[in-house]
């Protein structure tokens, strides 16, 4: 449905619709424009917020660039960031995997087994692997490098390549505690990395195959790996897209899991602070308010310009031509700053190759990165840059592949790649199927629930541990973490209640109550936008669109002071309010394309029978929204009950806490009871698995119908 324009002259008839708009902008200006412009106004200020406030320029922002701390806080994000793209392989496979299940049932059956390590809180999985995976003397991480031999490899490693004694024979490695160990912590944590938004969202996308191709690929003789490159990858290139945009820019802008890991510090020498915490640090520990302002303006402009960029690149085949000379342009800025400053010269080398892109720049580029590899504190950064330049300029790689040997080799194995499809094609007449085919069909399906159940022990360890350990105390963790003993401590589940029960009912309270006018506020606003066009929506339109690339975390500073002087703070209902001012925006979004296809005869049919606009939403809209608006509450609700940083920042009263802050108190104390804090965490898990077990048909229903769409 393409809205229907409407003139100033003829807005008088429905005047009535800018109601729908007013609340969420009145949130929106309220709670993240006016804190953004405050942002803007302090950054120039040396201020605490307090007794200090004197304007200083530009002095915060030279000083900024001048902070080896702050690029440093960088590149631990694009480090990460590197490494989030190789998490992003084994939720896509996993997928693929379960959507290759003939049966209905069977993928049905995966799907909730695999719902229940997917939905599990990220800041109660952080918080498993620090207790166990982790530590020092007993982690398991430590156990399995030494029961499967690989530790004495690490060691040979270690002396060979000089890594300066890591891994020591007769040392245990110590993971959070050194500072050469900490950042692959905080990349192996989380492993197989299957996480519940991309497996589903792949998987709805996955629904829209026909099995009559799947059916024409076995007879044409197709491998399994065909049909990945040729039927299901390309179909997922949008969602792989998304995703991909999602967790580089999640890795910049978050805060939360390195928190928990290292501490305010960032671990030992601060080796893992990423941009967010640098913030985080200067404003609430060494009360630098202003200068914490122009962190997150910075960070700001960082993350808007990676989307604006990532955009771009989608579309860059139909840009004009004075709009790519525009961005190259900016592209040259930005390698020129990069360089002057002495900081990041791979991704200064980057911007320079895309600024002016050739097959010789991308080559060299390639080349650059090789040499990289050389230093193993940079590998990430190599990786990174040949992902970046080799991938867009895959031509110039071909061309390299059919050189000499090489391509003579190549050339061979595509003459014996015609030659087995065209005897397969000579076998398709008889429709008999070979004994040996029959092994391979088998063994092909074999493999595929292997890999799938594989990945799903792995995924279900820490739940397992955690229910495990729930049922002992500290002697029996110590002496058999692993395994049922004897007496089970059902105790510990009773006293983890008291601990975290009140806790739990708060961000019930919350999460139900910010879903709850989320939904309402989403609605309203996405028929704004869907029905009809009207003077200023296009300007409303815009502002809602540059609040979806703003970090949250970048205004925290201005918020907080804003909440103390209104005296907001310690109140969950503030956490209800900011919930829903942050996460309307997403949700405007989505169900703005799902009211937009619906069909306009509905609404014409409305308009004839004299119904006004809150009629239609009410008989029309409504009522054809169910599995949309189940989508969107569901992963509102999951947002809320996940939220830490924000709740961390505003709350301070202990009885008000939600329950990841209250985890995080409860793993820090000086003396851990590990049955009851096991338990604590499964307490803290039961809600979000329940809703998704019960709401999963709906979730995957709006997400087809919709949500992937938008």
């Amino acid at each position: 449905m393409i809205a229907k324009e409407i003139s100033w002259k003829r807005i008088k008839h429905h005047k009535e619709i800018y109601l729908f708009i007013i609340p969420t902008l009145a949130l929106i200006s309220f709670f993240l424009y006016y804190p953004s412009a405050s942002g803007i106004y302090h950054s120039f200020f040396r201020w605490n917020a307090a007794d200090i406030s004197e304007y200083v320029g530009l002095d915060n922002y030279i000083d900024l660039l001048k902070s080896a701390d702050f690029w440093n806080s960088f590149r631990v994000a694009f480090i990460l960031g590197g490494w989030a793209i190789i998490k992003m392989i084994p939720p896509l496979l996993v997928a693929v995997c379960i959507h290759r299940c003939s049966s209905a049932r069977v993928q049905f059956f995966y799907r909730a087994l695999f719902v229940v390590p997917m939905v599990i809180p990220p800041l109660v999985t952080v918080l498993i692997w620090k207790s166990f995976f982790f530590e020092a003397t007993n982690g398991y991480l430590n156990r399995f490098l030494y029961g499967s031999g690989l530790f004495n490899a690490l060691c040979w490693l270690d002396t060979h390549l000089q890594w300066g004694g890591i891994f020591v024979p007769g040392q245990n490695p110590a993971w959070l505690g050194d500072s050469r160990l900490i950042l692959t912590a905080c990349v192996l944590w989380g492993f197989p990395w299957v996480g519940s938004f991309a497996v589903l969202i792949h998987l709805a996308k996955l629904q829209g195959i026909n099995r009559q191709i799947y059916e024409a690929a076995d007879i044409d003789g197709v491998s399994w790996l065909s049909k990945f490159t040729r039927i299901e990858l390309p179909l997922l290139t949008g969602s792989i897209y998304v995703l991909l945009v999602f967790a580089i820019i999640q890795s910049i802008k978050d805060a939360a899991s390195i928190l928990l890991l290292a501490g305010y510090e960032g671990g030992p020498g601060g080796v893992v602070t990423v941009p967010a915490l640098f913030m985080l640090r200067k404003a609430f520990m060494e009360q630098r308010l202003g200068y914490a302002c122009a962190v997150g303006i910075i960070l700001t402009v960082v993350v808007m310009g990676l989307q604006k960029l990532t955009a771009v690149w989608a579309d860059w085949e139909v840009l004009k031509r004075w709009q790519r000379l525009t961005y190259r342009i900016s592209l040259f800025v930005l390698g020129g700053v990069l360089y002057y400053f002495g900081q990041f010269l791979p991704l200064a080398l980057l911007a320079f190759v895309l600024a002016f892109p050739s097959r010789y720049t991308a080559t060299a580029a390639a080349a650059w990165g090789l040499w990289l590899f050389r230093d193993a504190t940079v590998l990430s950064t190599g990786s990174a840059l040949l992902l970046a330049t080799v991938f867009p300029y895959a031509q110039t790689a071909r061309l390299l592949l059919r050189i000499g040997p090489i391509g003579r080799a190549w050339e061979a194995i595509d003459r014996a790649r015609e030659e087995g499809r065209a005897r397969r094609l000579q076998r398709i007449d008889t429709l008999r199927e070979t004994t040996g085919q029959r092994v391979a069909r088998l063994g092909a399906r074999a493999s595929k629930h292997a890999a799938i159940w594989a990945v799903l022990l792995i995924a279900m360890l820490p739940v397992y541990l955690m229910l495990i350990v729930s049922v002992k105390d500290n002697t029996q963790f110590y002496k058999a973490p692993a395994v049922l003993t004897s007496p089970m401590h059902w105790d510990n589940w009773s006293t983890a209640w008291r601990m975290v029960g009140p806790s739990v009912a708060n961000s019930i309270y919350i999460s139900t109550l910010g879903t709850a006018l989320t939904l309402f506020l989403a609605l309203c606003g996405a028929y704004f936008f869907a029905r009809l066009k009207v003077p200023l929506s296009g300007f409303f339109w815009n502002a809602i669109l540059v609040l979806m690339m703003m970090p949250t975390v970048a205004n925290l500073v201005p918020l907080f002071r804003l909440l103390s002087t209104m005296g907001m703070l310690n109140h969950l209902t503030t956490l209800v309010v900011l919930g829903a001012s942050s996460g309307q925006i997403m949700a405007i979004f989505v169900l703005r394309s799902f009211i937009g296809d619906i069909p306009q005869d509905l609404f014409e049919a409305a308009d004839i029978d004299g119904a006004g606009h809150f009629r239609q939403v009410w008989t029309v809209v409504l009522p054809l929204s169910g599995p949309i608006l189940g989508t969107v509450g569901v992963m509102q609700f999951i947002a809320m009950w996940n939220e830490f940083i924000m709740a961390l920042v505003v709350m301070r009263d202990a009885t008000q806490l939600p329950v990841m802050v209250a985890l995080m108190r409860l793993a820090g104390e000086y003396i851990k009871l590990m049955g009851p804090m096991m338990a604590g965490y499964a307490i803290a898990s039961v809600p979000i698995i329940v809703l998704f077990i019960f709401s999963m048909r709906l979730y995957i229903r709006g997400m087809t119908e919709g949500a992937v769409k938008a």
